[in-house]
């Protein structure tokens, strides 16, 4: 130790000098820091990080936890026996001033007003199911890619200009040091900037799109959501096909092993991600769309109902692929033989819960960009650190995809909305917490 220095015990809260037992489970002596979630009748719910349990409370000072409101944070010492806590010792923590009105323990409201209060939800068994699953979604979609090659990168939050390709959606801008800036909505060309260098890249991205308002509906659409990021210099369009179904087939695979109960029981089938997965063509999907009385018109996405619709008679995922090339952003390469469609695929979902990944092979000469850009009518001026790179060379071919988290963490839980989906839900047109 330096000349002159000693060692000082700092202070610590008052909280912590209770000793704390995991409510979830024990039986026997313990001693017990948790919240009063709820009360039924005699009976509290208490909650602490390991989760809601159910507890008579008995003993000395029974009756004093009972007459307790809601939320507050309580230390217990006694006895859990069967479903009764015998209460000997007990001190408050935290009294709240006003006892809450929201039940989180309830079934959570429509999707607005989930939205609104979801800061109440959090403390409940469905959002609790919904954080482990996105967290094991990550976790072993990691694994798997680390496996097989590739490389981590942390994601831009800002930039000059982010993906013109949102199919309706809108782009939020910010000011910095006089600079006009956007929010990240896409990170297509930074994906393939790092692909050009690094060959097998992924990013784990927040992305920001100004969806419409009647896209709340949907049960798809957040303004605010997690992409799983995938670009893979020198690739084909069968190698990213590829790697999208064996990772999904691995995902889904660990998750049952760790973590079946939380899986909706459609999930449990082992052989539901096994690759390969069938494919239809953009053509065939359209002519599908229109037997079933949708009036699509070529060139265009499919609306969200017809590929619903399509989604709801089958079983299992399936490839949609090769898009007309004015349904799409600049930065999809052409199909060989037929220049009118691009190389590129949507993964729908059975069931009705559709699109969950989309991607293709990337356009990477700067002749065909510059191209592409102007007849989007986009301003070529925003695009001139990528197009520099691309007239110097300096893009790589290169394929990939994006896997929307929230969309695919919404089909293994079978949840009505995807705004139950997420860890802080943004819906289209509704004000976030």
């Amino acid at each position: 130790m330096a000349e002159g220095c000693h060692l000082t015990r700092l202070p610590n809260p008052s909280w912590s000098k209770f000793k704390r037992t995991r409510l979830l489970n024990q039986q026997g002596p313990g001693e017990f820091l948790a919240w009063i979630a709820g009360k039924k009748g005699r009976t509290l719910v208490l909650r602490d990080p390991s989760g809601a349990r159910e507890l008579r409370p008995a003993g000395p000072l029974g009756e004093q936890l009972l007459a307790l409101p809601l939320e507050t944070l309580v230390w217990v010492r006694g006895w859990v026996e069967g479903e009764s806590i015998v209460v000997e010792d007990l001190a408050v923590v935290n009294r709240p001033l006003v006892e809450r009105r929201v039940d989180y323990l309830a079934s959570p409201p429509d999707p607005r007003r989930y939205a609104e209060l979801y800061y109440w939800y959090v403390r409940g068994d469905g959002f609790r199911r919904v954080a482990l699953t996105r967290s094991l979604v990550l976790k072993y979609s990691r694994e798997f890619l680390d496996a097989n090659g590739f490389i981590e990168l942390e994601p831009p939050v800002v930039g000059v200009v982010s993906d013109p390709g949102l199919r309706g959606a809108g782009k939020l801008a910010t000011e910095a040091y006089g600079f006009r800036l956007e929010l990240m909505s896409s990170l297509i060309m930074y994906k393939q900037l790092m692909a050009s260098v690094f060959e097998k890249i992924y990013y784990v991205a927040r992305n920001v799109r100004e969806e419409p308002p009647e896209n709340q509906s949907s049960g798809r659409h957040l303004f605010e959501f997690t992409q799983l990021d995938v670009e893979w210099g020198l690739s084909s369009l069968e190698d990213v096909k590829g790697l999208a179904e064996r990772l999904l087939h691995y995902v889904h695979k660990r998750v049952l092993e760790e973590a079946p109960d939380v899986l909706h029981e459609r999930l449990l089938d082992r052989s539901l991600f096994n690759p390969p997965f069938p494919v239809i063509t953009y053509e065939e999907a359209l002519k599908k769309a229109l037997e079933l009385g949708f009036k699509e018109e070529w060139g265009r996405e499919l609306s969200i109902q017809a590929e619903t619709a399509i989604s709801n008679a089958v079983n299992r995922p399936f490839w949609l692929m090769f898009f007309p090339k004015q349904s799409r952003g600049f930065y999809y390469y052409p199909l060989e033989g037929n220049e009118a469609l691009n190389t590129d695929f949507n993964l729908i979902l059975p069931w009705g819960f559709g699109e969950v990944l989309d991607g293709g092979c990337r356009e990477y000469r700067y002749s065909r960009l510059l191209e592409r850009i102007k007849s989007l009518n986009e301003d070529v001026g925003k695009y001139g650190w990528f197009l520099e790179l691309a007239l110097n060379g300096g893009i790589a071919p290169s394929c990939g995809w994006g896997l929307g988290v929230e969309r695919l963490v919404r089909f293994m839980l079978g949840l009505e909305h995807v705004a139950y989906a997420t860890l802080h839900p943004r819906l289209p047109g509704v004000l976030p917490p």
